[in-house]
């Protein structure tokens, strides 16, 4: 059976969608129903500029020699970083054999198991699940590791005149189920839309339910309820954003990762009652609701280090310079702190 892998090759790396910016709006919280600025513009911001400073992470020391080869089967957001990391890395070790390919989490963890896979990037933690399964084949539980922070971003078409959405509202946007004492919301009028905008029914978009924002989406807004039958699924954020591009109505949700200039990142309410922007100081600062990590997943015995080009791979990237790569990309790059606990992980 051929198996749904999609080969990326370290040595030519176009992540599309990457060099656009995602505007978004006001953070104020009386502004959180829709409407227009008060000159009838956009109110922009852009995520590329938000990127805090790498400093103070540890620089990487290359190894004098380094050869073998590096297997990477998961998901596709986090295999993205992965490869712009790997055409770094392998600059400094041409002979480094390196196999990236974007398959599901689910894929990569069996690949890993059975011998098939050295690293599985994951844009979710695994499942209870899947870690028992994982220790019954192999004895000791997977090794997770964070790699970058994300943000899980509401994209809606540019000319949208939206300002920012409750996580209640999308719960109602979205959901199978209606929540008591409040309605399905259909068109962007009971958002406070008005002309054109008010009678136009909302179209959704999503991923398929193998997909780790899939699984972040549904905890985190609709209380691990189902999503309404009419979300078009999709297996890609870049598709998702495509989809969105080509409708003025359609709503949907993706990495920050897939933001271009034809969309846009509407601003959540957090628990402090303001909006805040799919930023990387809003992702650092835990305001912004939908944010979450990327892993990577490695098989590492108990009380032995990581060995090979897999290990020397992973200190790259959770060095000042792999995290540089990770930012620079489009991703969010790491705390001190969440480094240290990867580096500890390694067996640093």
């Amino acid at each position: 059976m051929t198996r749904p892998w999609l080969m990326v090759l370290v040595t030519s790396i176009c992540a599309s969608g990457t060099a656009c910016s995602s505007s978004g709006m006001t953070s104020a919280r009386d502004r959180i129903l829709a409407d227009t600025a008060a000159d009838g513009s956009a109110l922009d911001f852009d995520v590329t500029a938000t990127h805090a400073s790498s400093a103070v992470l540890p620089r990487y020391d290359p190894t004098a020699t380094l050869s073998g080869t590096m297997i990477s089967i998961g998901s596709s957001t986090t295999t993205n970083l992965v490869a712009r990391v790997a055409a770094e890395f392998k600059q400094m070790y041409p002979d480094v054999q390196m196999q990236i390919s974007a398959s599901l989490t689910a894929a990569g963890l069996t690949a890993l198991m059975d011998g098939g896979a050295d690293i599985v990037p994951m844009s979710r933690s695994l499942a209870p699940e899947e870690i028992s399964m994982f220790a019954a084949s192999r004895g000791y539980p997977p090794t997770e590791i964070k790699v970058a922070a994300d943000a899980l971003a509401i994209f809606v078409h540019k000319s949208s005149p939206l300002q920012g959405l409750t996580l209640e509202q999308l719960h109602d946007i979205f959901s199978h189920a209606q929540h008591p004492g409040r309605n399905w919301i259909e068109t962007w009028g009971q958002l406070g839309l008005e002309g054109e905008w008010k009678d136009r029914p909302i179209a959704l978009y999503g991923y398929s339910a193998d997909d780790g924002a899939y699984d972040t989406f549904q905890r985190k807004v609709l209380d691990g309820g189902s999503f309404r039958l009419t979300v078009k699924a999709e297996r890609g954020g870049s598709s998702i954003v495509q989809d969105i591009a080509a409708e003025p109505g359609g709503i949907g949700y993706a990495s920050i990762f897939f933001a271009c200039n034809r969309i846009r990142a509407v601003p959540l309410m957090g628990i402090d009652g303001n909006l805040h922007h799919p930023t990387e100081e809003g992702v650092g600062e835990r305001e912004y609701p939908l944010r979450r990590f990327l892993y990577i997943c490695v098989d590492k015995p108990p009380h032995q280090a990581l060995t090979g080009p897999a290990r020397e791979f992973l200190r790259f990237l959770l060095s000042r310079e792999g995290q540089q790569v990770v930012a620079d990309g489009g991703n969010y790059s790491l705390d001190a702190a969440t480094v240290e606990e990867g580096r500890r992980a390694l067996g640093e």
